[in-house]
């Protein structure tokens, strides 16, 4: 990957009640509740096709890279069945599938040079795509400025 740094903004979203579908207000001042999430720009692309500039959430509790279903598809990604299933947030375990991807991170001419990584592909629903540790935390520094809702990523440079 290229010695690039480089810093993002969280992306701000409202959050929404599961069941009505309607923002949830705080209780106080009665404005919808905000969150912010630690997205990069990155681009996703196989032998075949390249995605548009989408975004990934920073995943530091994953071990790997995550993308929907639907973009292995327009990827046309050959899914190979996994070995093991995938254990998600609440705790289940996921059949998925696997493939091999490039992973671009960056934006507007400042682009790394592309890391080759296995992806999963869970079998059912359609998750954001998710960065984990391996690759970027092994290749970068990050430090997550929580009180300034952003990131700063370094390549890591040993001494």
């Amino acid at each position: 990957m290229s010695a690039i740094d480089f810093q993002f903004n969280y992306k701000r979203s409202i959050t929404i009640d599961r069941l009505t579908q309607r923002p949830i207000l705080d209780a106080a001042s009665g404005t919808p509740l905000e969150v912010f999430h630690p997205f990069i720009p990155c681009v996703i692309s196989s032998e075949k096709r390249r995605s548009r500039s989408t975004e990934g959430l920073l995943d530091s509790g994953s071990d790997g890279v995550v993308i929907p279903r639907t973009l292995a598809e327009y990827l046309e990604l050959d899914l190979e069945p996994a070995s093991e299933p995938m254990m998600v947030a609440d705790g289940r375990n996921m059949e998925r599938f696997v493939s091999k991807i490039m992973l671009t991170i960056g934006r507007g001419g400042r682009y790394s040079d592309p890391i080759e990584v296995e992806a999963s592909v869970p079998a059912k629903g359609n998750p954001p795509v998710l960065i984990g540790r391996e690759p970027v935390f092994r290749l970068h520094t990050i430090t997550f400025v929580e009180a300034e809702k952003r990131l700063e990523m370094n390549p890591y440079r040993k001494v």
